[in-house]
C-alpha cells in the first residue's frame, strides 16, 4: 500500500469513527499538503491500526486529541529517563489519560505493539520494551510517568516520546499531523 492509498484509508477510518468531516475536498487537500511534505513517518499498515482489537487504543488516543487543551503537562528530563505528570481538572479528561497510559503500558508487557503513523519513539519503545523501565501512577486527576534506562540510547527515545507528547497536548491534532509528514 503506497502513502497515498495509507493517507486515504487512514482518513476515511477517521471518518468514519466521527474524528474527522468526512468533507472529500478537505481531505484530498489535506491529503495532498502531506504527501508535498516530503512523506509521512512510519510504514503504518491501515488493516492493523484499525483491526478491532486496536480500534479501543485508537478511539482512546484520538478522543485525548480532541480535549488535549484540558490537559495540562509537566515533564522533567532525568539523566536517565523522563518522568512526566499529565492532569485535567475535567473527570472524564482525566479518566482517558488513564485508560491510554494503562492500554498502551499492558500492550507493552503483552509485546502487542501499536501501529502509530505519527510517532517516531513508540515504535522503538514497542520494539525494546525490556530496555527500559516504567513506572504508571494513576492521579486523583491523571497519571504520573516515570521512564528510565541505563542505556543512552533508549534514554533520548523516552526523551523524545516525552517531547512528542508535549506537542500533543499543546496543539492536539495539527502536531500529529506533522509528525506523519515527517
Amino acid at each position: 500500500m503506497d502513502r497515498r492509498q495509507w493517507l486515504k484509508s487512514f482518513f476515511s477510518a477517521l471518518a468514519l469513527m466521527g474524528y474527522v468531516r468526512a468533507d472529500p475536498a478537505a481531505a484530498s487537500s489535506m491529503m495532498d499538503g502531506m504527501m508535498s511534505g516530503g512523506g509521512m513517518m512510519g510504514n503504518g499498515d491501515m488493516g492493523a491500526m484499525m483491526s478491532p482489537e486496536n480500534r479501543g487504543a485508537m478511539r482512546t488516543g484520538m478522543e485525548l486529541f480532541e480535549v488535549h487543551a484540558q490537559v495540562h503537562r509537566k515533564v522533567t528530563f532525568l539523566p536517565d529517563g523522563v518522568h512526566a505528570v499529565s492532569i485535567s481538572g475535567n473527570p472524564k479528561v482525566a479518566a482517558l489519560l488513564q485508560a491510554h497510559v494503562s492500554q498502551m503500558y499492558a500492550r507493552l508487557a503483552e509485546d502487542h505493539p501499536f501501529p502509530y503513523p505519527a510517532r517516531r519513539s513508540v515504535p522503538v519503545m514497542f520494539a525494546h520494551p525490556t530496555h527500559y523501565r516504567r513506572h504508571l501512577e494513576l492521579l486523583k486527576d491523571g497519571v504520573a510517568v516515570t521512564e528510565t534506562s541505563r542505556l543512552p540510547w533508549m534514554v533520548d527515545v523516552t526523551h523524545a516520546h516525552a517531547r512528542e507528547i508535549t506537542r500533543f497536548v499543546k496543539e492536539g491534532m495539527p502536531a500529529m499531523m506533522r509528525e506523519m509528514m515527517q
